[in-house]
């Protein structure tokens, strides 16, 4: 089923070739001699992007512009016959994705479109997997091991503790910081993930602190680091057993002052960040072997919570298909 494209133009020579444009690439065109029948089409069709023409003897463009923008979700490329950059940035203001002028090029015309619907499908797809990813994902499972987990999250996912999350590779410790963080005081922001064992120990400090404009070859712009991104919110530190001793140090010093700088720059930055970390890794037998940091276990481990793994809890295995079904299905 192809795409149905409203035209709104009260010349009609634009409407129709712009009509048989559209046919050729494919779309279904609808057409509207003035803004107020271009609204009236728009609540009888299902429409799925506009060309309005500015200049219209009644309702202009640009007001049509602003109701259509309060009423529809939808894509609007501006067209004119006299258009200024005044007017453009106007239209772009009040919400027009694109703003193209008369002579229509025949490409330009069409890329805007493809673009456009591109842009209003990625927004749709967004915004169901903002309605249904969060909730979609849960701890599936009766035993009294998932029982006792689910206890440990209620207790804790309130309060502002540290947690270390430990289990081995695949039992689900990024899904229990989720749960942790969506039943927080702070749950309003979204968590901030750190994979510490795919980031080079020559970048951390970057991708952590961030950086200023210059602070080394290929800094061509200030980048604001994970903590700074986590501000307000839970910051989620996997594989934290996977660390360097050198990023170690690093992070427990921003731990410990909830203040760093970051990388070239001379200013001190304060940030309120709840620490979540997970590891697959016996970390008292890394610090045993001098690979692991004892002060930064203990800040870290404040409520610790093991995760089983699947071999131990097999009563679980229907359960989980039956999540997963549910999950893929939607």
């Amino acid at each position: 089923m192809s795409d149905t494209i409203l035209i709104i133009d009260d010349e009609a020579a634009i409407r129709e070739s712009l009509a048989g444009i559209l046919v050729d690439e494919g779309f279904t065109p609808l057409t509207a001699a003035s803004a107020e029948d271009g609204l009236q089409l728009l609540d009888e069709k299902d429409i799925r992007l506009i060309l309005l023409d500015i200049w219209m003897p009644g309702m202009d463009g640009l007001e049509a512009l602003k109701l259509i923008k309060q009423r529809f979700t939808l894509p609007v490329i501006m067209i004119s016959g006299h258009g200024t950059i005044e007017t453009a940035v106007q239209a772009t203001r009040s919400g027009a994705y694109d703003f193209i002028e008369k002579p229509l090029s025949y490409d330009r015309t069409i890329l805007s479109i493809r673009k456009g619907l591109q842009l209003a499908q990625l927004e749709r797809d967004n915004q169901l997997l903002r309605e249904n990813g969060p909730a979609a994902i849960n701890i599936a499972g009766a035993s009294p091991l998932i029982a006792h987990l689910r206890q440990q999250i209620e207790r804790v996912a309130p309060t502002d503790a540290w947690v270390l999350i430990r289990g081995g590779h695949g039992t689900g410790k990024e899904l229990v910081a989720q749960t942790i963080h969506r039943h927080s005081l702070r749950s309003k922001h979204p968590m901030v993930a750190v994979n510490c064992a795919a980031i080079p120990d020559e970048l951390i400090e970057s991708e952590l602190f961030g950086h200023v404009k210059g602070a080394f070859t290929g800094a061509t712009d200030n980048k604001k680091g994970k903590f700074d991104q986590a501000n307000g919110s839970t910051l989620f530190l996997d594989e934290i057993g996977d660390m360097s001793l050198k990023s170690q140090a690093k992070v427990l010093r921003i731990l410990q002052e909830q203040t760093f700088e970051r990388v070239g720059g001379s200013k001190t930055i304060e940030v309120d960040v709840r620490v979540l970390a997970a590891t697959n890794k016996n970390l008292e037998e890394e610090i045993e072997k001098g690979t692991f940091r004892a002060d930064l276990f203990y800040r870290l481990n404040v409520v610790p919570i093991e995760v089983p793994d699947l071999a131990d809890r097999r009563e679980d295995i229907p359960l989980l298909v039956a999540e997963f079904v549910n999950q893929f299905s939607r």
